[in-house]
């Protein structure tokens, strides 16, 4: 029943992206129709057609313009002169017209019902007639959208990054975003839209509602790192619901206890939690905009617990309830680098696994990485930190070297032998398909930090740390704590190889800013919490239908301005195939209200693309019609064919291009 229903989807999803090509194309039949031109073709699709329809001959296999022409020399004056056209390459659509080719520019005609006899005013209206309407239709998706009811990812905060613009500017777990810039957001999705495109550099105010207040804070966005293919960010994550995931979502296909950290697979569909340390709690109730967001209560419990287990009740859906205590780990900083703390580099613990991965069964999630071993030279790697790893693992892929990796499991040091680098990382790198933790549990120096103050105290890669500031610790948690406790000025006490030794450490305040920055986060796996974007108001409706489109179309003409001026790479570009991929992930994972968002997004795309100052698209047919109305004359032919060549020569090459773009991110 799932692959009928998948199969459904995918069919309605073909459907509608062959009925946006269709109306686009029925804005230039319809404006040609209006203002007198003759229209001989108007087809979906590109190639030699699969079925047409001719008012006075009715359906054909194939073209029926020879049969047109013979039935006409027989007397017949009931034959419409426009064939309608489905063709064999779904990729596009056009109306042919007599006096008018894209690819031809010497196809003119003497007839007064051709293209090129009608004023500049009438074939402006008829080449920009495709983008009004594919503008209106979508606003018109939008806005029945907004009737119908969208459900979208709340505006809700559920996760701050340290060292974040997000953080800088003051911005909560918690707290709901309700403007950027002046810019109204209405749902999670909207926060990066409004982010991704702005100028590097530029301070905007936020407004945020917490506790029932408004809060105005001042953000700078930024690139997370130096890669050109980033667009801004703030370092935000969306807000998880106090529920476990929906039914039929599953984190990994077969024996998911092989793939993921126990406390991942805690909460079962239907289940949901009802108190946090012991201290009850009203978790939402999906589809309610009101109910302030209950998954601080959770995130506060983990920024309170130092590193302890945290107690969650939870009841399934038969009512009966248990417990069920979580361990907190600490997450990485802005900008994914290596994570430390006060230069401590912990050792690498496994994450997760990736389905297909050789290391399935092997390894398991919460081992931790003490060695590598190549195992055709024997060339030993002890690991002290996720870098050394990735970058032993990396050295493997390349070659598909076999490895062996030494683990400390429960306590116990383990071999895994002969594990094959198998999963693409992407770039023609191959890996284990692993995601690390920081081993934060125990207080263990993997590394140091070249540079810091843990290593100008002298702190070994290797050491235990037993006590800060002459108080016992047990953890990494515990180690922060004493740090912050003391300022950052503390003896340290480590034990290596049966030798103890006490430093004298010294943080900077750069380092004291990245300690208090730091921040605990929980490995459940959680339903997002969705809010129905929806109003019985038909102004408010089409309001909103508008301003979405309007926002979609600026974004496109920004995000090429900007691969233009070279702030944002050119391989953030998606062509057909990246798109339909994308279209069938939410036709067969979404509810069907997102596929109605996705066509609206792509008619709004699609004017974006068509009104583009290139020849052989309607943009750059525009362009020719305003130079005409200037010079009171047309281009020359020749201008107009070499403009024309070189068109199809910038859309091709682009067409290579985005096909490739896309067809990498699909084997990565």
């Amino acid at each position: 029943m799932e692959t009928l229903a998948n199969i459904g989807s995918i069919l309605l999803l073909v459907v509608g992206f062959g009925f946006v090509i269709f109306w686009h194309e029925l804005g230039h039949f319809l404006a040609a129709k209006a203002v007198g031109i003759r229209v001989e073709q108007f087809a979906v699709g590109f190639g030699q057609a699969m079925v047409c329809w001719r008012k006075g001959i009715g359906t054909t296999v194939g073209t029926s313009a020879k049969l047109a022409e013979d039935l006409r020399k027989t007397g017949r004056t009931d034959i419409s002169e426009t064939e309608y056209r489905l063709n064999w390459i779904p990729l596009g659509g056009y109306v042919k017209m007599l006096g008018q080719d894209d690819m031809d520019a010497n196809a003119t005609s003497a007839d007064p019902r051709a293209f090129n006899n009608k004023s500049v005013a009438a074939r402006m209206l008829v080449v920009s007639a495709g983008v009004i309407m594919n503008v209106l239709l979508a606003a018109l998706i939008f806005m029945g959208l907004y009737m119908y009811g969208h459900n979208v990812p709340a505006a809700l905060v559920g996760s701050v990054l340290p060292g974040s613009p997000a953080q800088v500017a003051g911005i909560e777990v918690g707290d709901r975003i309700i403007s950027i810039d002046g810019k109204a957001i209405p749902d999670f999705t909207k926060i990066q839209l409004n982010i991704a495109l702005g100028n590097e550099g530029d301070t905007l105010p936020v407004v945020v509602r917490r506790e029932g207040k408004d809060i105005t804070l001042q953000l700078t966005p930024r690139k997370a790192t130096s890669d050109a293919r980033e667009f801004l960010a703030i370092g935000v994550g969306g807000t998880p619901s106090l529920r476990g995931l929906p039914a039929g979502a599953t984190l990994s296909v077969d024996k998911p206890e092989l793939h993921v950290l126990p406390d991942q697979l805690a909460l079962l569909p239907g289940d949901v939690i009802t108190a946090i340390a012991g201290n009850p709690i009203t978790p939402e109730v999906r589809g309610r905009t009101d109910i302030p967001s209950q998954y601080a209560q959770l995130h506060r419990a983990l920024q309170a617990s130092d590193g302890r287990a945290v107690e969650l009740t939870v009841r399934d859906a038969t009512g009966a309830e248990r417990r069920h205590a979580i361990r907190p780990w600490m997450i990485g900083s802005f900008g994914g680098g290596e994570f430390d703390l006060a230069g401590i580099l912990p050792r690498p613990a496994i994450g997760g696994i990736q389905k297909g991965s050789d290391a399935i069964g092997k390894l398991f999630p919460g081992d931790i990485v003490l060695s590598l071993t190549f195992d055709d030279t024997h060339d030993l790697v002890n690991v002290r930190s996720t870098t050394e790893l990735r970058a032993a693992m990396t050295k493997a892929g390349a070659d598909a070297r076999r490895v062996s990796l030494s683990v400390s499991r429960n306590g116990q040091t383990v071999l895994v032998p002969g594990l094959l680098p198998n999963i693409s990382l992407g770039e023609g790198k191959r890996g284990l398909g692993v995601s690390m933790l920081a081993d934060v549990h125990s207080p263990y120096v993997g590394g140091v930090k070249p540079g810091s103050s843990l290593a100008t105290a002298g702190v070994q890669p290797g050491s235990l740390i037993v006590s800060v500031a002459g108080k016992p610790v047990e953890n990494l948690f515990d180690v922060r704590r004493e740090l912050l406790a003391s300022a950052g000025a503390a003896p340290l006490t480590t034990v290596l190889n049966g030798v103890e030794t006490t430093h004298t450490l010294a943080l900077t305040p750069a380092e004291l800013t990245v300690l208090r920055s730091l921040r605990s986060d929980h490995m459940l796996a959680l339903d997002e919490r969705i809010e129905p974007r929806k109003t019985s108001n038909p102004l408010t409706a089409a309001a909103w239908g508008v301003g979405d489109t309007r926002d979609f179309i600026l974004q496109g003409y920004v995000t090429i301005q900007r691969i233009v001026q070279g702030s944002v790479s050119a391989t953030n570009l998606t062509g057909p195939i990246g798109i339909f991929h994308f279209g069938g992930k939410i036709a067969t994972e979404k509810p069907i209200d997102w596929m109605f968002w996705f066509l609206a997004m792509i008619s709004a795309n699609l004017a974006v693309v068509n009104f583009l100052p290139i020849p052989i698209v309607d943009g750059g047919l525009f362009v020719f019609l305003i130079l005409e109305k200037i010079r009171g004359k047309p281009l020359s032919q020749r201008s107009q064919g070499i403009a024309q060549i070189v068109g199809l020569c910038l859309i091709l090459s682009l067409f290579v291009f985005v096909t490739y773009n896309d067809i990498a991110r699909l084997l990565t």
